[in-house]
C-alpha cells in the first residue's frame, strides 16, 4: 500500500486555498482549512506529512504563534510551514523560535513552496532513516504470506487505516503476530511513524500511573526529574496496549478516563492536560468472556474497539508456511538454507499451539544447529521433540499425503476440543463425535495424539503434540 504525501492548508484566504492542488500538481493529498477550528478538526482526524499554515487570520483573536502551539499538541510529527505576509521582527522571531520547519513571505512563487515542501519531505526521510524507523522495509513490517486469510487481513488493514479510527482493537491467539500487525498499522497511517508499546500486564501497580501518564519532579521519592507518560510521548501517534486483557482490573480503570477524555493528570500535579493520541490494543483473552466474569470492564472495551480486526491463527493459514520458513531461514542464517518437501509437509501436519512465533523459534533452532544447508525431517524433530510423534508415525504421513495437511490439521483441532470439553474423559469425547471407543482411540494414533508411555503397560495418555 502506496501512500501519498498530506498536505493541509490553512488559511482564510480561499482563493489562495483553491490554489494549492494547483501549485502541488496533484502531486500530493491536499486537504483545506479556512478556519483554525477546521484545521485542528482535521489534525486531529488525520495525519499529515506538512501543514502549510497562514499566521493572521481575520476576526480570530488567536494569533498565528496561538495556532502552532495547537497543532503541536495535536500532532506533533507534522512539519509545519509557515506562509505569511507578516513582517513585524518581534513576531518573526517569535515564529522562528517557537520550532516551525520554515518561513516563506508572502507573495510567495509556486516553485518556491514546491522547492520548500520537497526539501521538507527529504528532511523527514533522512531523519526517519537515522531513527531507524524504515526497518529496511518500504512501508511497514512484512505480513509474509499469500494465503486468503492473510489477504482478507492486508485488506482490513487497508481498511482501517484508510478510516483514520482512532481507536483499533486486535484479537488473536498468543503468537499469531498482533505486534506486526500493529506495527503495520501505525507505519502506513502515521507519517511520522511514531509506535509506543506498553505489555499492560508486566507493569507493577506503583509504576502504572508514572509510565502511562508521567510525573512531575518530586511526586514520590526517586522522582528527580518530570517524566513523560506513554501517552503524551505519542504526541498525536499510536500508543500500543500489548495484552490489555491481562491488565488489572483497577488500572482498567485509570486508563479508561484517559482514553475517554484524552486528557492526562501527571503523578504528582494538580492539573490536567489535553494531549492527542492513538491506541491500539491487543489480546489473546476472549474479551466477551473476561466481561462476563468482571475481569474487564465493558466500557473500556467499548473505548479500545471502536475497529476490531482478528489476526488468524497459523493453523489457518498453513499454505503460508514455505514463504514463512524460508522469511526465517534467510533472517537467521548467512548461509542459503532450503528444507525439504517432506519437511515442509512435516510442518503443516503439526498444529502449531503458538502460531508464528513458534515456527521462527523453530526455524532459528534448527539453522543454529544443522552442519549442512539443508533442513530435513529428523532436524525438525530434534529442534522440537513434538513433532516426532507425527514423523515417526508412518500412518499419519500417508493421511497428510492423501487428504492434505488443512483436512488432518482440522481434524485434530476437532479431537483435541472433544477431549478437553470431556476434560480428557477419552469415552464421553468418542460419545460426543458420535464414534465407537475404539474408533475414537484409533483415530487419535492416527493423528499422532497419544503415545505409549511403557511397554509393559496398556495405559495410554492423551498427549497434544
Amino acid at each position: 500500500m502506496k501512500r501519498q504525501v498530506k498536505v493541509l492548508a490553512l488559511d482564510d484566504d480561499t482563493s489562495w486555498l483553491s490554489q494549492v492542488p494547483l501549485i502541488l500538481e496533484d502531486q500530493c493529498e491536499v486537504v483545506s482549512a479556512s478556519t483554525i477550528d477546521q484545521g485542528i478538526a482535521a489534525i486531529q482526524a488525520h495525519f499529515f506529512d506538512v501543514i502549510l499554515l497562514d499566521m493572521n487570520f481575520e476576526g480570530d483573536p488567536r494569533s498565528g504563534l496561538d495556532v502552532f502551539r495547537l497543532i503541536h499538541a495535536a500532532d506533533k510529527g507534522a512539519d509545519v510551514i509557515v506562509i505569511s505576509g507578516e513582517t513585524k521582527p518581534e513576531r518573526l522571531i517569535q515564529i522562528m523560535n517557537a520550532g516551525i520547519t520554515s518561513f516563506l513571505p508572502k507573495p510567495v512563487p509556486p516553485q518556491q513552496i514546491r522547492d520548500a515542501i520537497y526539501k521538507v519531505l527529504e528532511q523527514r526521510e533522512i531523519r526517519f532513516r537515522a531513527l531507524d524507523i524504515h526497518q529496511n522495509q518500504n512501508e511497514a513490517l512484512p505480513l509474509i504470506g499469500s494465503s486468503l486469510a492473510i489477504r482478507k487481513l492486508r485488506e482490513e488493514i487497508s481498511k482501517v487505516v484508510s478510516s483514520g479510527v482512532k481507536d483499533i482493537l486486535l484479537l488473536g491467539e498468543t503468537g499469531t503476530g498482533k505486534e506486526v500487525v500493529a506495527r503495520s498499522i501505525a507505519y502506513l497511517a502515521d507519517p511520522s511513524k511514531r509506535f509506543v508499546p506498553i505489555h499492560c500486564g508486566a507493569i507493577s501497580d506503583n509504576l502504572v500511573e508514572s509510565e502511562l501518564f508521567g510525573h512531575v519532579r518530586g511526586a514520590f521519592t526517586g522522582a528527580d526529574r518530570d517524566k513523560t507518560g506513554a501517552f503524551e510521548a505519542a504526541g498525536g501517534g499510536f500508543v500500543f496496549l500489548d495484552e490489555i486483557g491481562e491488565m488489572p482490573i483497577n488500572h482498567q480503570t485509570k486508563l479508561l478516563r484517559v482514553i475517554q477524555e484524552r486528557t492526562i493528570q501527571k503523578v504528582g500535579s494538580h492539573t490536567e492536560k489535553e494531549i492527542s493520541f492513538r491506541t491500539i490494543s491487543a489480546t489473546h483473552v476472549n474479551i466477551e468472556e473476561a466481561i462476563s466474569k468482571k475481569n474487564f470492564r465493558e466500557d473500556l472495551y467499548y473505548r479500545i474497539a471502536k475497529a476490531k480486526i482478528r489476526i488468524p491463527s497459523l493453523r489457518e493459514r498453513l499454505e503460508d508456511i514455505p514463504a514463512l520458513v524460508h522469511h526465517f531461514t534467510t533472517q537467521c542464517s548467512k548461509k542459503r538454507v532450503s528444507i525439504t518437501n517432506d519437511g515442509i509437509d512435516l510442518l503443516k501436519a503439526y498444529h502449531w499451539p503458538g502460531n508464528v512465533r513458534q515456527l521462527q523459534s523453530m526455524i532459528e533452532t534448527v539453522c543454529n544447529n544443522i552442519e549442512g544447508n539443508i533442513i530435513r525431517e529428523k532436524d525438525l524433530c530434534q529442534a522440537m521433540p513434538a513433532v516426532a510423534s507425527i514423523y515417526g508415525n508412518r500412518t499419519t504421513k500417508l493421511l497428510v499425503k492423501r487428504f492434505g495437511t488443512s483436512m488432518i490439521s482440522q481434524e485434530k483441532e476437532r479431537f483435541e476440543k472433544a477431549l478437553f470439553e470431556a476434560n480428557g474423559n477419552r469415552d464421553h469425547a468418542a460419545l460426543s463425535l458420535g464414534m465407537s471407543r475404539a474408533t475414537f482411540f484409533r483415530r487419535l494414533k492416527e493423528l499422532g495424539l497419544v503415545k505409549e508411555r511403557s511397554k509393559n503397560t496398556s495405559y495410554m495418555a492423551f498427549q497434544t503434540v
